[in-house]
């Protein structure tokens, strides 16, 4: 699980990617956690994931903890359920 920069894929400039495909809860928001602290309040995270209860568990335990706000979240059209969740880092 790596996050990279980005330009060429996002429609967010600058943004940040993070894969978590394949993670389950709590592990989901633990990654996207550890993610957000390293980068600068305002920066965006794309977090791609699979796992549907993590939609919801993500934005609600990064705003209690005060770490992002949630933009979008994009659905990928693919073979499996998939999408991409956008957070700016506050």
């Amino acid at each position: 699980m790596l996050a990279m920069n980005s330009r060429d894929k996002s429609n967010y400039k600058n943004s940040t990617q993070l894969d978590i495909r394949g993670k389950m809860c709590p592990l989901t928001f633990v990654y996207t956690k550890l993610t957000l602290e390293v980068l600068t309040k305002g920066d965006i995270l794309e977090v791609y994931l699979d796992f549907p209860a993590a939609l919801k568990n993500i934005p609600e335990s990064c705003k209690r903890q005060n770490l992002a706000e949630l933009l979008e979240i994009k659905e990928i059209h693919s073979d499996k359920p998939e999408w991409i969740m956008i957070l700016r880092k506050i």
